[in-house]
């Protein structure tokens, strides 16, 4: 499988874990490609088997879609833990290195890497590192745009987003903090979070990429 295929398909998981229905412009979006070229791979992974057309979902991944996700995402967050705790990378340098490093390793490489890092579980961006041959179940789901009743919550994960991780650095905004949730604003659209003595407005695009845990 290429690379190009394989981004593909990490596309498509993302965006049916953030939203009811999956569509070429979104994909076209994230990809940061043109809609042809989009149209012209899902006619290749249809005939491949590895998407499913769906009414209500637009698309969906079917068995083996789902299995090839999984592989790719435990590879990329093995190489994510190593190049954070053994080669002292910061979170926000990361994704790049390990997108180009998951092309090219083995399956040889990434088992015994998996075995000299103890079988992580989470990366360091909190996702979830599915077992060898398990299927990728995320621990924590609940966004801080759906978890919109004021209270405390703990920082789970966060999407790995160059952008937004910068974004959350400049707010001191970590993985296992504890933030407050004062109040949605259902006119602006707008989330107001308390982190120690400060104040922080989030939009919901930002909301959604954060996943939180109820205390």
């Amino acid at each position: 499988m290429t690379p190009n295929k394989e981004d593909y398909l990490k596309c498509i998981y993302e965006i049916g874990s953030r939203r009811k229905k999956i569509t070429n412009k979104e994909i076209a979006q994230l990809m940061q490609v043109s809609p042809p070229a989009v149209t012209e791979m899902i006619k290749k992974m249809l005939a491949e088997e590895l998407l499913v057309k769906d009414k209500e979902a637009g698309y969906l991944l079917t068995d083996l879609g789902l299995k090839l996700v999984s592989d790719l995402y435990r590879k990329h967050r093995l190489i994510e833990v190593f190049l954070v705790h053994h080669l002292g990378y910061s979170t926000d340098e990361i994704h790049e290195e390990a997108e180009v490093l998951e092309h090219t390793v083995s399956e040889r490489f990434v088992e015994r890497l998996d075995a000299m890092l103890q079988s992580p579980k989470t990366c360091p961006h909190g996702g979830t590192i599915p077992a060898k041959g398990e299927l990728l179940t995320e621990e924590y789901q609940l966004t801080l745009e759906a978890a919109s009743t004021p209270g405390d919550y703990i920082i789970r994960r966060v999407h790995d987003e160059f952008d937004l991780l910068k974004y959350l650095e400049k707010h001191k905004l970590q993985i296992g903090q504890t933030i407050t949730l004062l109040q949605y604003d259902t006119f602006a659209q707008s989330y107001l979070l308390k982190n120690g003595s400060q104040e922080i407005q989030l939009n919901p695009m930002i909301a959604q990429q954060i996943y939180v845990e109820k205390i």
